[in-house]
C-alpha cells in the first residue's frame, strides 16, 4: 500500500509538472499572458485582460466606456474631457461592470465620467452563467487565495487548451495590433473589412438567454447608485440593436426593461426602427454595429447631432421619468404597426 501511494504521489507531481506548464504556455484564453497577450485565433477573456490592465494602470485614465463587446467598435481616443478606455468585453453586464467599478474605486481610481452601454444582453443573461466560460470568466476581483485558485485552476483544462491547438496552430494573427489596441483604448479593430451577409438576417440569439428584468435594474440601480456616491458623472444609453434581433428582444420584453430603466436613470435610447438599425451598412452581423453608428451615437450624445430625421424615429431619444409615457409611445407604436406586439390599448 505504501508503495503504491508512493507511485501515486510521484505521478501525481510529474503529471503537475507537465500539465500546469503546458496549459501556461499554450493559454488559450491569453490568461496566463495578460501583459502580453498574443492574437491566436481564440477570443480572449477580455473581462480579464482589461481589468488586469486597467488596475495596472489606472493612473493613465480617468473615464471608460462599459458595455458588451457591440461597445468595442466605438472610437474613445476622440472623446472629449478625458483620458477613455473602452471597458467592453463579451457580454458584459451591468453586474459585471459594477464589480469593476468598485474594485477600481478600492485602489484608489475615482473615473470623472462613465459611459454605460445595455442592451438585451443586459436583461437576458445571468452574470452567474459566465463562471463557466472560459472567454468571459469574471476578473477574481475579492483578491482572496480561494477566489484565484478557483478562477486560474479552470485553465489548466488541457482538454480544452488541446482542443484549441488545430485553431491556434492554423491562424496567423496580428499580435502587435492587438496589443495596441488593447493597452491604449481598449476599442476592437475599427478598421475592419467585413461586409454585411445579405443572406443571414436571423436575429443573433444565445440559447441561454432569459428575461431577469428585476435582476438586472436593480444592478444597473447599483451602478448608479456607486457612481453617485462618488460624484462619478454617469451617462447610460442603449446600444442600436440590428432590426430582427431587436424584434426578438421586444419579444422577450426588451420593452417593459427600458420602461423599467427611465425610472432608474435617465438614458439616451439607440434602440427601435430607425434608418440605422434597418440599415445593414452599420453591421457586421446581427449583432455587432460599425465604427460608424458608433459615430454617429457619440456625436449624438456628446454635440447634439444633426441627424434629425432618425432623432424623430427615437434613435437619440433622452429618456427621463418625466417623458416616459412619450417614448414608450413612439416606440410601442412602431412594433405593433410591425405587428411584432399585439395591440393593446384602447
Amino acid at each position: 500500500m505504501k508503495k503504491f501511494m508512493m507511485k501515486l504521489l510521484l505521478f501525481l507531481i510529474l503529471l503537475a509538472l507537465t500539465v500546469i506548464p503546458f496549459n501556461v504556455w499554450v493559454d488559450p484564453y491569453n490568461v496566463f499572458h495578460a501583459e502580453s497577450i498574443r492574437d491566436n485565433g481564440v477570443e480572449p477573456n477580455k473581462n480579464y485582460i482589461k481589468t488586469k490592465f486597467v488596475l495596472d494602470h489606472k493612473e493613465e485614465y480617468d473615464s471608460y466606456l462599459f458595455g458588451s463587446s457591440r461597445a468595442g467598435f466605438i472610437d474613445v481616443s476622440g472623446l472629449p474631457e478625458g483620458n477613455w478606455y473602452n471597458f467592453s468585453y463579451s457580454e458584459g453586464l451591468p453586474l459585471e461592470q459594477y464589480e469593476t467599478l468598485q474594485a477600481l474605486i478600492s485602489q484608489g481610481e475615482i473615473p470623472k465620467q462613465v459611459y454605460l452601454s445595455i442592451d438585451n444582453i443586459s436583461f437576458l443573461v445571468n452574470p452567474a452563467y459566465h463562471d463557466g466560460q472560459l472567454y468571459r470568466k469574471p476578473y477574481p476581483y475579492t483578491g482572496t487565495i480561494g477566489d484565484k485558485l478557483h478562477f486560474y485552476t479552470a485553465y489548466l483544462d488541457t482538454v480544452t487548451t488541446i482542443e484549441s491547438l488545430s485553431v491556434i496552430m492554423d491562424y496567423e494573427g496580428d499580435t502587435e495590433a492587438l496589443r495596441e489596441r488593447m493597452y491604449s483604448t481598449g476599442c476592437e479593430n475599427l478598421n475592419l473589412d467585413i461586409t454585411f451577409d445579405e443572406s443571414n438576417t436571423k436575429a443573433y440569439w444565445a440559447d441561454y438567454y432569459e428575461p431577469r428584468i428585476d435582476e438586472a435594474i436593480e444592478e444597473i440601480q447599483m451602478f448608479k447608485d456607486l457612481c453617485d456616491r462618488y460624484d462619478i458623472e454617469l451617462t447610460v444609453f442603449t446600444n442600436p440593436l440590428y432590426i430582427t434581433t431587436y424584434e426578438r428582444a421586444v419579444d422577450k420584453g426588451y420593452l417593459d426593461f427600458l420602461e423599467e430603466l427611465a425610472h432608474v436613470t435617465p438614458y439616451y435610447n439607440f434602440s427601435g426602427y430607425n434608418q440605422i438599425s434597418m440599415n445593414n451598412d452599420y453591421y457586421f452581423e446581427t449583432s455587432h454595429f460599425t465604427p460608424e453608428a458608433g459615430n454617429i451615437i457619440m456625436d449624438i450624445m456628446e454635440n447634439g447631432g444633426d441627424e434629425h430625421t432618425i432623432r424623430a424615429q427615437g434613435f437619440g431619444y433622452y429618456v427621463t421619468e418625466e417623458n416616459l409615457d412619450d417614448f414608450m409611445e413612439i416606440i410601442r407604436h412602431q412594433v405593433y404597426v410591425t405587428g411584432v406586439l399585439e395591440y393593446k390599448g384602447d
